[in-house]
């Protein structure tokens, strides 16, 4: 008996002795058409290009403005190596679009509608209109505009992740304002908006006159009201002079854009039909798609604030906490849930995965309301609603 243990104690030290050297041998060899040892790390990612235009202020520029010779040059120098040099200059729009390419880090890890872990990881601004277009060389190109709170490299951060998570296989580009990163400051970031309906006009109409590629947008939002207002000049341009993006009409059937999705629009129902409804913006996109939430926290206050703004304190079009906005020609989506607090409780459009998914569908196929995962209610004015399936 004493001799069948130890005969079994030997075997068992030589099967780890093997067991080692087998796995030793694995890691020094590596597998074929695999770099090192063939192992993805936990920390491993890939970095995302997006492309940008946008109207805040470069920081660096001041050193521009107020140093001197050597010194000027090596102060503009070290600043430009700034990541995050585009997240000040809040207080006012620049005179001009500038452009640029941003990287942003996605670890492997991500969870869709998350952007724990992600960072903006290099930057080249100011590019010039030139190089911008000439580098979307993809047939699709998706344009996101951010709402109020929100910095420029978060800016980057959502814009890659809404194209990483929705799988979309074109470009991506977002329009960046000069939002503070402060909740408090919702007054100023509204006067921000407003400088900023032309610009994002002209952008739209610079991208959509230089290609034909096929252009999705999504805005989030006060990035909505910049947009709304945007396409309202558009369609103001368009109807003095037929000849404004008269091949891109011809060839889409009149239209302009592809999808266009309003995520959590921060209008007010009265400014909607005052200033939208008398043009003509459901026939400038293959479809319109708007996106609500029962609990929206920051739409609930942002009705307050507007009070003191415009002069009402109407619920936006985003909150369904009393009613849902539902029109012809534009497609309201519900959660038919209350959103967690993420992202200053306010991007359920991004944090949701069903939500996401279903953005996919719209974004990749252009696939009506009924041919998604989404439940229909009809009113009593025959107007349709249609609630994420969760």
């Amino acid at each position: 008996m004493q001799n069948l243990c130890v005969t079994t104690h030997k075997a068992i030290v030589l099967l780890l002795a093997l067991a080692i050297y087998g796995c030793t041998q694995y890691a020094l060899v590596p597998a074929p058409g695999l770099d090192g040892d063939g192992w993805i790390a936990k920390n491993s990612f890939y970095e995302k290009t997006v492309h940008y235009g946008t109207t805040r202020t470069d920081r660096c520029e001041k050193y521009l403005e107020h140093a001197a010779g050597q010194d000027r040059l090596s102060a503009y120098t070290e600043c430009a190596k700034d990541l995050l040099r585009l997240n000040t200059g809040n207080h006012e729009s620049g005179k001009s679009i500038k452009y640029g390419i941003a990287k942003v880090k996605i670890p492997y890890i991500k969870k869709v509608g998350g952007t724990s872990g992600m960072s903006l990881t290099s930057l080249e601004h100011d590019i010039g209109w030139e190089r911008f277009i000439s580098d979307l060389t993809e047939s699709e190109l998706l344009v996101f505009i951010h709402g109020f709170n929100t910095s420029f490299s978060n800016a980057a951060i959502r814009c890659a992740q809404l194209a990483h998570d929705t799988n979309f296989s074109g470009e991506a580009i977002f329009y960046s304002w000069p939002s503070r990163e402060n909740p408090v400051t919702y007054s100023m970031d509204k006067a921000r908006a407003r400088e900023n309906f032309e610009f994002l006009a002209n952008f739209l109409q610079d991208i959509a006159s230089k290609t034909d590629k096929k252009i999705h947008i999504v805005a989030h939002s006060m990035g909505t009201y910049i947009l709304m207002n945007s396409l309202a000049i558009l369609d103001d341009r368009v109807s003095k002079d037929d000849h404004i993006l008269s091949y891109r009409r011809r060839k889409n059937n009149g239209k302009i854009f592809a999808q266009i999705i309003l995520a959590a629009p921060d209008i007010a129902k009265d400014n909607y039909y005052k200033s939208f409804s008398k043009h003509n913006l459901r026939n400038m996109a293959d479809n319109i798609t708007l996106y609500s939430a029962a609990n929206d926290h920051v739409l609930d206050s942002s009705q307050i604030l507007n009070y003191f703004i415009e002069g009402t304190a109407q619920a936006r079009l985003g909150d369904s906490s009393k009613e849902f906005f539902v029109i012809k020609g534009m497609d309201t989506v519900d959660t038919r849930q209350e959103i967690s607090p993420q992202f200053f409780g306010h991007s359920f459009y991004a944090n949701y995965r069903s939500l996401v998914s279903d953005m996919h569908l719209s974004l990749r196929y252009g696939a009506p309301p009924r041919s998604r995962m989404l439940q229909e209610v009809i009113d009593k004015n025959g107007n349709h609603l249609w609630f994420i399936r969760d």
